[in-house]
């Protein structure tokens, strides 16, 4: 890990909320990490797609999320999201779309909770980490 702190985000799960979280994950995406304009549209459509399942999934009413550095990625894990899609319909497809758009996902369960981890590799921005 660098040694920049994680960064936790937790609002009420509803739709309206999701932009907010996309648009300060890929603020802090843009801000820590070396990655082009691209990539972190990219990051934020990911995150949209992963918040959305959440928000549909959420036994809480909250939508928690995480951000992380690696030395060589940006995490950003998305808590109490769906363990995969259904086999059909819109869960599938934004599964889909998550794993285009990020290196890489992975569903992670561990103390009772379930979570959408997305990963982004890059460098530390200059001045970073």
């Amino acid at each position: 890990m660098t040694d920049q702190p994680p960064v936790d985000l937790e609002v009420p799960a509803r739709a309206e909320y999701v932009r907010l979280v996309r648009l300060v994950v890929g603020a802090l995406a843009a801000s820590r990490r070396d990655l082009d304009d691209d990539r972190v549209a990219d990051l934020r459509l990911a995150v949209n797609e992963a918040c959305t399942l959440a928000v549909a999934a959420s036994p809480t009413g909250r939508l928690r999320v995480a951000c992380a550095e690696e030395p060589d990625a940006f995490i950003v894990d998305v808590y109490d999201s769906p363990e995969d899609g259904d086999g059909e319909g819109e869960g599938e497809l934004a599964f889909a779309l998550i794993r285009a758009l990020v290196d890489d996902v992975a569903v992670v369960r561990e103390d009772g909770t379930t979570r959408l981890r997305l990963r982004m590799e890059s460098a530390p921005a200059a001045g970073w980490g």
